[in-house]
């Protein structure tokens, strides 16, 4: 009922697309002026067979996920025709169509001073389902996930605007996004754990229109919209299973024998949004913008387990236990920002910016609980509580033109905000309340150099001496570089070069969070002159260091969580000409990671391109997929990739 709008896309697509086959023959020269073709189409179809994969298909499917079968691998249509009673200019672009995890299309066009249109379709098929990820009985040889999702997600977006150029627009637009799917999850009771499926089905619709006013120093943006949402998620099980846990607990060996569970949720509101920008004069130009909204979520869940468990609070076996709750809150939500950019001289320019984000969320719950334990145990407790966030950020930023090659920055950053949540109905002198705070000074430098012998380089510094932050893991004492770099040796052959490093501490009592990344990257462009043989390559050296103390279970002493990677990362890619216009490219990349969990992949390629005709030409290619992990064999794959095809340009 959610996904009949996609259809419109995939019609018009396919509808845009026939009309593309259909190109007038040309036999005499005529006048370049008329003789100018309105249509123009280029469609790349063909097939695609996958090996037999060795190894493990789940991690093959939640890493690489191309299927085998027929295949529009691309395809877009241009059409013009200034002098068009109705329709002026139109664009269509499909890609990946067939049976891939990723497949999109876009349609946009319209009429110069009439009217103007934009429709965006993606769809994303998602799988994942590693089986050393959440899985503690992976010791036991059993190679399931515990946690893993089969899903799609479709998303549409479109727009048309009335009088596009003019300087009164008005404009209406829909969003729809919606995703399905299942998976598998971890029902959480007392003393143990179960895995059992689960089914994932939300929504969400946006609707909005406003008005633009284009004046000659200034421009107006008003809109209001409705967006509305649901999401409904489901764990089920029948029959009976042990769980993860392999000793009894007081006694009694746990199982799960029947579960339902739901959670359905709804939200909707109304959201505003104004937008100025200007330009007044030659020195000054601004802009700004304020959101607001006020959406209201309901929730309701429910379950009923049975089996052999155990209620830890009674310290008693139970074999049906039911829960439901009700929920209701209300989200005010406003946000706003402003830039300034001013220019006092020509050599001189001072960019200011300042966000901010502010909502609070005031809810009430209710929920019920019933056990068949000895006596039996019931529950029914309410709950009122409000939550509030604050979070602000403004910069300065001054630049200078030393010279017309060599420009410097200096600039500040200032980051402030709080939270707060507690019960709403009691008095703040009397609130157990749990607060936090973010604040952030942060020094800025930069500079940019072009020098005549083609080279360029940029560097942007930034670093902070820490004051407060709102997660464990946030940017506290930090130090940010990036360099970056370009040099043309020749007209044929060019390097870039790139270096960033970020370090953050938080040296706080209990915390004791360390981090660092380093990344180098260099890259080779090379075209000789007077040759269609070409070669790009690139390698990037990566590491991160992380440590911070975390909890260990069962009786919550601490250790040190220490995370290491250290990476190798390169590519390469060349272009040959073969007889006549047949050109062959090959090449391919690898990724070849140390430390806390070694991998490597490699995917090796060939493509092969050859015209048949003065419009068709065929392509073919191979591509190879190998992954290794050193501690987790069962989770390596291979398999070979073939794909041909043709290429059809009208």
């Amino acid at each position: 009922m959610r996904r009949t709008s996609i259809s419109l896309v995939l019609a018009a697509a396919c509808a845009l697309f026939g009309l593309g086959t259909k190109v007038r023959a040309q036999e005499e020269p005529i006048p370049s002026a008329v003789a100018e073709q309105k249509l123009t189409a280029t469609v790349d179809f063909g097939n695609r067979w996958v090996q037999d994969i060795g190894g493990s298909s789940d991690v093959y499917r939640s890493i690489v996920n191309l299927g085998e079968g027929p295949r529009l691998f691309g395809g877009e249509a241009r059409y013009r025709d200034q002098g068009g009673s109705y329709l002026e200019n139109l664009d269509v672009s499909a890609h990946a169509w067939g049976g891939d995890p990723y497949n999109t299309a876009r349609i946009e066009g319209g009429r110069s001073n009439i009217y103007s249109f934009r429709v965006d379709y993606r769809n994303v098929a998602y799988f994942h389902s590693l089986p050393s990820f959440a899985n503690p009985l992976l010791a036991s040889g059993l190679l399931l996930s515990q946690r893993s999702l089969d899903i799609t997600r479709r998303m549409i977006d479109t727009e048309v605007e009335i009088l596009p150029n003019a300087r009164l627009s008005p404009f209406f637009s829909f969003y729809n996004g919606a995703g399905f799917g299942r998976g598998v999850t971890t029902f959480v009771s007392d003393g143990n754990e179960f895995p059992v499926a689960s089914h994932f089905d939300d929504d969400v619709s946006s609707y909005r229109g406003g008005v633009r006013l284009r004046l000659s120093k200034y421009n107006f943006l008003v809109e209001q919209g409705r967006t509305s949402f649901e999401d409904q998620q489901e764990i089920f099980h029948d029959g009976r299973i042990p769980g993860n846990r392999s000793t009894p607990l007081f006694g009694q060996t746990l199982a799960l024998d029947d579960l339902s569970q739901r959670y359905d949720a709804e939200s909707h509101g109304i959201f505003n949004r104004a937008v100025l920008q200007g330009h007044p004069s030659p020195w000054l130009t601004f802009s700004g913008q304020f959101l607001y909204s006020q959406p209201r979520v309901q929730v309701r869940y429910g379950h009923e387990a049975k089996g052999s468990l155990f209620l830890l609070r009674e310290i008693a076996p139970f074999t049906n236990g039911m829960e439901s709750s009700l929920g209701d809150a209300k989200r005010p939500h406003s946000s706003g920002s402003w830039n300034t950019e001013i220019r006092p001289s020509n050599r001189f320019r001072i960019v200011q910016s300042w966000y901010t984000d502010r909502f609070h969320i005031a809810g009430g719950s209710l929920l019920n609980e019933a056990f068949d334990t000895v006596p039996p145990a019931t529950t029914e407790t309410s709950d009122v509580n409000l939550t509030l966030v604050n979070y602000n950020q403004h910069q300065v930023d001054a630049m200078y033109d030393v010279t017309p090659r060599v420009i410097v920055r200096a600039g500040h950053r200032y980051v402030w905000g709080d939270a707060l949540t507690r019960p709403a109905t009691l008095q703040l002198a009397e609130t157990p309340r749990n607060t936090g705070e973010v604040r952030r000074n942060v020094g800025l430098a930069g500079a940019s150099v072009r020098l005549p012998s083609n080279l360029s380089l940029n560097f942007d510094f930034e670093a902070s001496p820490g004051d407060d932050t709102f997660f464990r893991t946030g940017l506290m004492e930090y130090q940010r570089v990036k360099v970056r770099g370009r040099y043309g040796i020749r007209p044929s052959l060019t390097i870039t070069g790139s270096f960033s490093l970020l370090k953050n501490e938080n040296p706080a009592p209990g915390i004791n969070f360390d981090f660092e990344s380093r990344q180098t990257s260099l890259g080779v462009f090379w075209t000789p002159t007077n040759s269609r043989f070409s070669v790009l390559a690139d390698y990037t050296r990566a590491t991160v260091r992380s440590e911070i103390p975390i909890l260990s279970l069962p009786f919550f002493g601490t250790e040190l969580a220490r995370y290491r990677d250290s990476g190798h990362h390169g590519s390469i890619f060349a272009g040959i000409p073969l007889v006549g216009e047949a050109r062959l490219a090959v090449g391919g990349s690898l990724s070849i990671n140390t430390g806390s969990r070694p991998t490597r992949f490699y995917q090796p390629e060939a493509r092969i391109t050859a015209p048949l005709a003065r419009h068709v030409s065929w392509t073919a290619q191979w591509r190879w997929f190998g992954f290794e992990e050193k501690l987790f064999h069962h989770e390596n794959f291979r398999s070979h990739l073939f794909a041909t095809g043709l290429r059809l340009q009208m």
